[in-house]
């Protein structure tokens, strides 16, 4: 029994971790790009509901208050990350796509249909 505990211990702390390289795929010529008519929190609250199998994580930073980043994590994209998009400016915003087409398709409505939820 202690063998078997020591050998699944020995599993889970040789597991490699990696590194979601979020800067990389950005740096890549953007898949999509749009001034949408769109409110900033309309759009980003559309995109977190949409049904897709993996939900963004969001990122703000204190000194952009009128800018959100939004990261679906895949492991098949760039160093982990399936997409990236960013939203800029509240009103009329801008919205920056990078990564996979599955997930443009998911969330591509939220940009053309009026959001009320």
């Amino acid at each position: 029994m202690r063998l078997r505990i020591v050998i699944l211990a020995a599993l889970v702390a040789a597991t490699p971790g990696y590194a979601a390289d979020v800067a990389g795929l950005m740096k890549t010529v953007p898949v999509f790009s749009k001034v949408t008519g769109k409110n900033m929190y309309e759009l980003e609250r559309c995109m977190i509901e949409v049904d897709g199998p993996i939900m963004p994580h969001v990122y703000r930073q204190p000194d952009r208050p009128q800018r959100v980043m939004m990261v679906w994590d895949g492991g098949g994209g760039v160093g982990g990350v399936s997409a990236a998009v960013l939203i800029d400016g509240i009103e009329d915003a801008k919205v920056t796509f990078w990564g996979r087409e599955k997930v443009l398709r998911r969330i591509k409505p939220c940009m053309e249909l009026a959001y009320s939820g």
